[in-house]
């Protein structure tokens, strides 16, 4: 490619993603845009774009103790379940995982590069595959319907792919560094923690986010596992309410906005160390 035509490659490339992106996200916009209409905004023709009178009350309603909304699904309790599963998860996820890594960068042992290989391997099984299986094993050790359960399970899936991710960051930093600490009488751990864990940063908060928000959007297996309303997550109140209140729009936006609120926040902050942790490792491991 000669250097004349470098900037109109550059300029379609840039209009092509801005379509992409257009396409993608214009029906989100809508969707919080619907939240703030009222029933009859949303029912008149012609249809607006932009909301006439904006209002709050969709958000409102779903936390009123006597609008049917909440009568029907306790917001609440829904939100809290997801964020302790989410948090408690992704908790358990980044010691086991920061561990993990850590011996996979550093030690030598028979079978390393193919057993974290193995890991990322694991990521291309389907979820629908492990349905069956996973209720039964779940049922039998009496963690079905358990918070404790869903806990458990998602870490178990967030495990191994984390693994990978801090792996292959951790071998882009110099064992030198964790090797002056030791002549200087810190311990393996102490160097770990004081000199490898902190330029590590970027990779653990990348790992962090891509489990929180697998594990806050997660459908599929909350569905069959959790079974009382007290256990139930925010996926599944969200499927529900959809289902019960399909005509008025604006509540379902302003579910669907509030279910996506923590997904957006998170991006949000960390999309710089986001960044960052998937490019570190690119090059080798």
């Amino acid at each position: 490619m000669n250097e004349s035509s470098r900037p109109l490659y550059w300029l379609g490339l840039s209009l092509v993603g801005a379509i992409i992106a257009a396409y993608v996200l214009f029906p989100i916009f809508w969707l919080v845009l619907a939240s703030f209409k009222t029933t009859g905004e949303l029912a008149s023709l012609p249809l607006t774009f932009w909301p006439q009178a904006p209002t709050i009350e969709a958000y409102t309603a779903l936390f009123d103790a006597n609008s049917q909304s909440s009568q029907l699904l306790r917001w609440p309790t829904l939100i809290s379940n997801s964020f302790i599963v989410a948090v408690s998860s992704t908790v358990l996820v980044l010691i086991f995982g920061t561990l993990a890594g850590y011996a996979f960068s550093r030690l030598h042992f028979p079978g390393r590069d193919l057993i974290l290989g193995g890991l990322l391997i694991s990521r291309m099984f389907q979820g629908a595959a492990l349905l069956l299986p996973t209720y039964r094993l779940m049922n039998s050790l009496n963690l079905q319907d358990s918070l404790l359960g869903l806990i458990l399970l998602y870490s178990a899936f967030g495990l191994p792919f984390a693994t990978w991710i801090i792996a292959s960051s951790l071998r882009e930093i110099p064992f030198e560094l964790e090797e002056s600490a030791m002549m200087d009488g810190a311990s393996r751990l102490q160097s770990m923690v004081r000199i490898v864990l902190p330029l590590a940063t970027p990779a653990l908060i990348t790992a962090a986010m891509w489990h929180f928000v697998g594990a806050w959007s997660e459908f599929a297996f909350a569905s069959i596992l959790m079974e009382s309303s007290d256990n139930k997550t925010v996926t599944i109140g969200l499927a529900s309410f959809v289902e019960l209140f399909t005509i008025e729009f604006n509540r379902v936006g302003a579910a669907a906005s509030l279910v996506a609120m923590p997904i957006m926040v998170v991006f949000f902050f960390g999309q710089r160390y986001f960044t960052r942790g998937l490019l570190a490792g690119a090059v080798k491991g």
